[in-house]
């Protein structure tokens, strides 16, 4: 089964959705966001224990495009590739040091990326506190940076997610799915259908 997911997204405001498959304990997911500006699409897949073992992002507008694929490797070491055209006005996408660390990835404004980290520590049931680093995808230029982020579980769905002095308590379903992020989006609806995820 695919679950079909859609967030209203804020700041800026935009259109989310995504196709995920869950596994025991891993996930395959496909999503966009669509700005005023820009149309951000994504394939993720993890490995065993919800890590990340790919994520390629694309980010494209009216005359140019640019597009990351990003693993992880067996031995945890991050590589990137990025491609692009008419896109010098990003600047130059980098791959951050520090990021020896990282289990997961996290795209900036996606409402997906929160969920292994949650599912890996059960932390949308269990009262605890853990702290990352983050293979944190900027956007638009896509950029990797190592990001440090703690969420905190009281044992209920709100999970309290901290990042430098940012601070946001988001809400959870069942499956670690966002149903709420003050500030970056809420969920729409939530539907299930046969097939897989593109």
């Amino acid at each position: 089964m695919v679950d079909l997911v859609a967030w209203r997204g804020v700041e800026p405001e935009r259109a989310d959705a995504a196709a995920v498959t869950f596994g025991r304990r891993s996930l395959r997911a496909s999503g966009s966001s669509l700005t005023r500006e820009v149309t951000v699409t994504y394939d993720l897949e993890t490995g065993d224990g919800w890590i990340t073992r790919r994520m390629r992002v694309r980010v494209s507008a009216k005359d140019w495009w640019r597009s990351l694929d990003l693993t992880r490797h067996q031995d945890g070491q991050w590589s990137a590739l990025v491609d692009g055209e008419n896109d010098d006005h990003l600047g130059h996408a980098t791959l951050a040091d520090g990021l020896d660390a990282a289990l997961d990835c996290d795209l900036q404004e996606c409402l997906l990326t929160n969920t292994m980290p949650v599912l890996r520590h059960d932390l949308h049931r269990t009262a605890a506190s853990v702290d990352f680093v983050m293979a944190w995808i900027s956007v638009p230029d896509l950029s990797v940076h190592a990001s440090p982020q703690t969420y905190a579980g009281d044992g209920s769905a709100d999970v309290v997610f901290r990042s430098g002095d940012f601070v946001a308590t988001l809400k959870l379903d069942d499956d670690g799915l966002v149903v709420d992020y003050p500030g970056l989006g809420s969920r729409i609806w939530r539907a299930a259908t046969a097939g897989a995820a593109a």
